[in-house]
Parts: C-alpha cells; sequence; structure tokens
C-alpha cells in the first residue's frame, strides 16, 4: 500500500530530473520549431550493394521519407552493408539445425551544405532461422530471415538519422 503512495511522486521526481539534463522527446514538435519527421524526409539514401542493400534501402527509404522523397535533399546518408551466417544448434552427425543471420551496416549521415559529418557508426541485426530436411524451405526460412533483418536494420538506421539531425 505504501509504495502505491510513493510511486507518483517517484514519477514526478524522475520527470523533472529529465527536464533539467535537457531531454529532448526525438519526435516532439512543440516547445521547439524543429520537426524531426521534416527533416528526415530530407535525406538522401545512397545506393547500397547487394540484394540486401536493396531491401534495406527501400525500407529505410519508406521510413524516412513516407510521403515521399523531396526534390533537394539537405543530407546524404551512405550505407555499406555486410552479412554472415553461422551455424547454431547442431545434431549428432555435425550438422546445423538453426543459423544465425547477422547483417551489419556501417553509416555516415553528412550535410551537403557544408560535408560536415552529422553521425557515423555501425548498427547491427539479427535474426535466426531453422534449416529443415527441404532445401527449398531452408532456402525460404533464410530468405525470410534476411528480410526481416533488413527491416530491423533499416529502422535502426532512421534512428540514428533521427538522432543525427536532433543533435545538429
Amino acid at each position: 500500500m505504501r509504495l502505491r503512495a510513493v510511486f507518483p511522486v517517484l514519477a514526478v521526481a524522475a520527470l523533472t530530473l529529465l527536464s533539467a539534463c535537457g531531454f529532448r522527446p526525438l519526435y516532439a514538435t512543440s516547445g521547439d520549431n524543429y520537426n524531426t519527421a521534416a527533416n528526415m524526409a530530407r535525406v538522401n539514401v545512397a545506393l547500397i550493394n547487394d540484394r540486401v542493400g536493396q531491401v534495406t534501402r527501400n525500407a529505410l527509404i519508406e521510413t524516412l521519407t513516407p510521403r515521399g522523397q523531396v526534390a533537394s535533399p539537405l543530407y546524404d546518408l551512405k550505407v555499406t552493408v555486410t552479412e554472415s551466417t553461422s551455424g547454431q544448434g547442431f545434431t549428432k552427425d555435425n550438422e546445423a539445425t538453426i543459423s544465425d543471420y547477422l547483417i551489419s551496416g556501417n553509416y555516415e549521415l553528412t550535410r551537403r551544405s557544408d560535408s560536415k559529418v552529422l553521425r557515423k557508426g555501425n548498427v547491427r541485426a539479427r535474426t535466426s532461422y531453422n534449416i529443415v530436411d527441404s532445401d527449398f524451405a531452408s532456402i525460404e526460412a533464410e530468405s525470410a530471415a534476411r528480410n526481416d533483418a533488413a527491416r530491423n536494420l533499416a529502422q535502426q538506421l532512421a534512428n540514428q538519422v533521427a538522432i543525427g539531425l536532433r543533435s545538429q
């Protein structure tokens, strides 16, 4: 019973401390005249090699510019993607029954006007899929895992772009 009485006080104290440290919600539009979604739409996403790069780029463009790309972007985003798989869960005959799929993306967000790097780094996405006796089913499972990881990576990249644009 006492904990219920203390919880609102702790919540108010936590919110006060967050505002004191300069915390700002990423997608908030009130308070300052900054609009994250509008600025994200001004990012040009460079071509990414390989099929998984294309899937990542398409998902990233859908996230950054849901209303379509602008004619004159202010920022450039370059991404290089690497992928790997590793077998997990082995049988007695030393055959993998589960595979981990890892996709990694190095990114660099630059402002076009002065070529200043706003944010760069590396993000990763991992997913697993079953390896079964049917070759077709295993290939389809790997393809689905690849697409899921690419969409996850694109979401992480979009978050990094939002942070980079917000902190400039």
